[in-house]
């Protein structure tokens, strides 16, 4: 394993301490390990997605009823608070 030394702003270093102090992660080390195996998930997650939409053929213009649905989507969300 390679040691990589970093600098990091007071208030991320107390919000690493309390994620620490609180069980969340054991070291230091282990929360940034978690947040950069999360980053790489979320970027091959992206490219999935990409790559899928681009498989998915053309583009179909959005309508206004798509967008009245997207609309009643969105507020039923908010209403749900979700």
């Amino acid at each position: 394993m390679n040691t990589l030394p970093i600098t990091l702003p007071a208030s991320l270093t107390t919000y690493l301490q309390t994620q620490i102090e609180s069980g969340h992660y054991a070291t230091p080390s282990d929360y940034i390990q978690a947040l950069i195996q999360a980053d790489r998930d979320r970027q091959a997650r992206l490219e999935t997605l990409a790559l899928e939409g681009i498989q998915s053929g053309s583009a179909t213009p959005m309508t206004s009823d798509d967008w009245s649905q997207i609309r009643a989507t969105v507020r039923h969300n908010i209403s749900q608070g979700n």
